[in-house]
């Protein structure tokens, strides 16, 4: 990525795991926000470690104690995000990319926690970069960027999604995912 600041807003970020701290190591990061100012993201391949009723509070008691949640970055892990692909709401969200909406909506997250019609991702925490953070990333090569669709965001199995994003990428980077057991060790 060139210095001039091009955005990565909706594109994935894959990580290069020689590079990144233990905290990215194999991560897939959605790109909300990606201006002169700063990014934001959500990584949308590593499931939280807690589920969603033990971070949301006051949710109805029919909704299933189970659901899990995906751990979105190291930014403050009080801070809830919902991806999802209903635009049936009278305010979904910011609109990320064609089929994904971004949403801090608590009712909106009850509404959809109640139907079986809807994909969604729930995320505590969230992934930042202050001014020309992210850009000293990429010229360090820490990240390869990437363009996917609403389903690479909402379908994807968390477990496969880093070695299939490289396979998306194509070229180099497919070979490696499907020669090496890790591919950005070469």
């Amino acid at each position: 990525m060139s210095s001039e600041n091009t955005s990565s807003r909706g594109q994935i970020l894959i990580s290069n795991s020689t590079i990144i701290s233990d905290e990215f190591n194999k991560t897939v990061v959605f790109m909300v926000e990606h201006d002169t100012s700063g990014a934001f993201g959500l990584v949308i391949n590593k499931k939280s470690d807690y589920s969603l009723s033990e971070v949301v509070i006051g949710l109805p008691e029919n909704i299933s104690q189970n659901i899990p949640m995906y751990w979105g970055g190291p930014v403050d892990h009080g801070f809830i995000s919902i991806l999802h692909n209903d635009n049936s709401f009278k305010d979904p969200g910011l609109l990320v990319i064609p089929g994904v909406y971004l949403s801090r909506s608590y009712e909106l997250l009850v509404s959809l926690l109640q139907t079986d019609k809807v994909q969604y991702k729930v995320f505590h925490g969230y992934s930042g970069w202050g001014s020309g953070q992210l850009e000293g990333e990429f010229e360090r090569k820490s990240w390869v960027l990437h363009k996917v669709n609403d389903r690479f965001i909402l379908d994807k199995d968390e477990e496969e999604a880093w070695r299939d994003a490289l396979k998306s990428k194509g070229g180099i980077y497919k070979y490696f995912a499907d020669h090496t057991k890790d591919p950005l060790l070469n």
